[in-house]
């Protein structure tokens, strides 16, 4: 039996000894872990020991986690070999020979013949050469190099036992795998439910289902769901804020509108996660005289170069907690230039990733409203601090990103889902080209609409319940889709939610498409039809009452009076919710006219008074919120708006 066979072999060489074997077979019938698993587990055998043993069975060698860490990779040779496959196989390109046209790899398992051939297939080369390396060292590369994470390899500085475990497991089911250490044992194929980015997964005899895993976060994050995981950090920032007059609510507000703006420029939901994370977080382990903001940066040299020092003061202080490592990249880099002026590696354009550069000029907009120690030594007003990211856009700033931080302010962007009663479209398309005129077309008929470049956007929205019409591409393949399209009607929320496949299919696939639940199959090469029929779609949902949700935002988004005119012009009904610090209330509405108002212990005209003169608040509109009270007000909004706007007019 193969078991034996490695244990034997270990034996030999030397690693182990006969009592050793003994006992992690003794361990192995009570915990069903392969031996060498057990063997790591009872501290019998080093693993890196068992991985040099591995590479002289396979005559290949073996790369030490310290080398990949410190590899130079070009992106000639990144290119070669899809992320996507990089990650599902754990595999790393390393170097490219064009006269051989060999690739050279490092894989967990090296012996898989099939999957060499795969890759050789993919990659378009005559010959693959596979090293052997540690599946956790290459996880943590592949993080590294093809993310540009430079905090991937911090984890592996001490793993625990989960990642030796696993290592130890990935290792010896390669050499059970391969027998006497031949390379021709085939693969198992590439499925959907494993895809790593969809987070699905197949119990037998179920439905796809999201996986309930947290390791996309860290263990020490046991069952809490990645939103939990947020709402925990906003809570406790938002009270070591409390002590810092111009910053209360900052991290919660910089997270809020930072994931705004990923969401409008098509960031994946992992990605808006990292995001929320790396905002509420970016304070933390810094001063509490100065914050450091890109603004603040370039105006004061000192400050930059005490800002270069601390980029990475949160990731330590949360390094037992194993951010995710885009989180830990959006913090080290959240201070870098457009322009490379940045600290503290002078990273410029694109390399810096999105959600850094999304944080960056966020948090500079706030900073520069908010706090009158800002560079400019005075609180700005919305319309200069505009301004400032307009002029500085290309240098400080990406300048896509600050045009769209100035949509959001202006307000468009909240009126527009307030409008809509918080409902949304969205789109999962791979092609860039298809994927912006679906949007545009979408936009134009007055929904809104978020797109994405991969299936995880579809899978969000069906998980939380966060779309009313979704569209999503044939191009990510038919059996793709079809178990895109299984999952979703396996929810019973989503049973009745319009889906819209997007592409040409032949009459087979079409009839398999819409047996699997799709509403509704529509070519690609017509946006302008597709987005026609989308609207169809999302105006049925309405029609049989599907269900409206929460707009959050605050005054400085969407002031007072431009938040009770929105709500007025639409007729609106639903509860308003107005929060500032620890002072809160709430108006209720039924069809434009204000009919409960609670604040402070008050209700009835004095609560709605003072609810009307809160100057700052932060607010939560809640279209399918019920009434629990006796109505005591019967106050047309629109007519209180214009009284209020008379009041002020009078006061200047």
């Amino acid at each position: 039996m193969a078991k034996r066979r490695l244990g034997e072999r270990l034996i030999e060489a030397g690693l182990v000894t006969t009592e050793a074997v003994e006992k992690a077979l003794e361990h192995q019938k009570i915990t069903g872990h392969k031996l060498g698993d057990c063997l790591v587990d009872l501290g019998l055998l080093q693993e890196t020991a068992l991985l040099r043993f591995l590479a002289a069975e396979f005559n290949t060698r073996f790369v030490s986690a310290e080398k990949l860490a410190k590899a130079k990779l070009s992106t000639d040779v990144l290119d070669k070999l899809p992320v996507r496959m990089a990650e599902a196989q754990i595999v790393l390109p390393l170097a490219y020979d064009p006269e051989r046209k060999l690739l050279s790899i490092v894989a967990a398992e090296p012996q898989n013949k099939s999957l060499l051939d795969e890759i050789a297939l993919v990659t378009g080369v005559s010959e693959v050469y596979a090293y052997v390396g540690l599946r956790s060292a290459i996880a943590a590369a592949i993080k590294k190099h093809y993310y540009g994470d430079p905090t991937a390899f911090t984890a592996l500085e001490n793993p625990g036992p989960q990642v030796a475990r696993a290592d130890a497991s990935a290792i010896s089911g390669a050499y059970d795998a391969s027998g006497s250490g031949s390379r021709n044992t085939p693969s198992p194929p590439l499925r959907f439910e494993t895809d790593p980015s969809l987070r699905m997964q197949r119990t037998p005899g179920t439905h796809l289902r999201p996986s309930t895993g947290t390791s996309q976060v860290g263990g020490s994050r046991a069952a809490l769901a990645e939103s939990d995981y947020i709402e925990t950090l906003s809570i406790l920032v938002g009270l070591l804020e409390q002590e810092r007059p111009h910053h209360r609510g900052h991290s919660a507000q910089l997270a809020r509108q930072a994931s705004i703006v990923g969401r409008r420029m098509g960031m994946a939901p992992r990605e808006l996660a990292a995001l929320a994370m790396a905002a509420h977080l970016h304070d933390l382990g810094k001063s509490a005289e100065r914050h450091y903001t890109l603004a603040n940066n370039a105006a004061n040299p000192n400050w930059k170069a005490e800002a270069g020092r601390l980029s990475r003061a949160p990731v330590k202080l949360f390094e037992n907690v194993r951010l995710p490592a885009l989180a830990n990249t959006f913090l080290s880099q959240l201070y870098e230039a457009y322009d490379g002026s940045g600290a503290p590696q002078g990273t410029k354009g694109e390399e810096i990733t999105l959600g850094a550069r999304i944080l960056a000029a966020v948090d500079s907009f706030l900073d520069l409203t908010k706090n009158p120690s800002n560079a400019y030594g005075k609180a700005l007003t919305k319309a200069q601090a505009l301004d400032h990211l307009r002029k500085h856009a290309g240098t400080l700033y990406d300048p896509v990103v600050a045009d769209i931080v100035g949509q959001l302010q202006s307000g468009e962007l909240l009126r527009h889902r307030i409008v809509q009663d918080g409902r949304q479209v969205l789109i999962a398309e791979s092609d860039e080209a298809i994927r912006t005129d679906m949007l545009e077309s979408v936009l134009r008929l007055g929904l809104v609409v978020h797109a994405f470049s991969t299936l995880d956007g579809a899978l969000d929205g069906l998980v939380q319940r966060d779309c009313d019409v979704l569209v999503v591409s044939l191009r990510f393949g038919l059996k793709d889709v079809l178990s895109l399209l299984q999952f979703a009607r396996s929810i019973p929320e989503c049973g009745g939610l319009p889906i819209l496949v997007l592409g040409e299919p032949n009459a087979h696939s079409r009839d398999r498409l819409l047996m699997s639940g799709a509403t509704a199959v529509e070519s690609s090469a017509d946006t302008d039809a597709a987005a026609r029929r989308v609207r169809e779609l999302y105006e049925d949902r309405i029609l049989h009452n599907g269900p409206a949700r929460a707009v959050q935002g605050s005054y400085d988004e969407l002031p007072l009076l431009e938040l009770l005119k929105t709500l007025a012009s639409g007729k609106k009904s639903g509860r308003l919710h107005l929060r500032h610090h620890s002072l809160e209330g709430f108006l209720h509405l039924e069809h434009g006219r204000i009919v409960y108002a609670s604040y402070a212990g008050k209700s009835g005209e004095p609560a709605m008074q003072a609810l009307l003169q809160m100057k700052q608040a932060d607010f939560q509109y809640d279209p399918d919120s019920l009434l629990g009270e006796m109505p005591h007000l019967d106050k047309d909004l629109a007519t209180v708006t214009r009284e209020l706007t008379a009041r002020r007019s009078a006061t200047g």
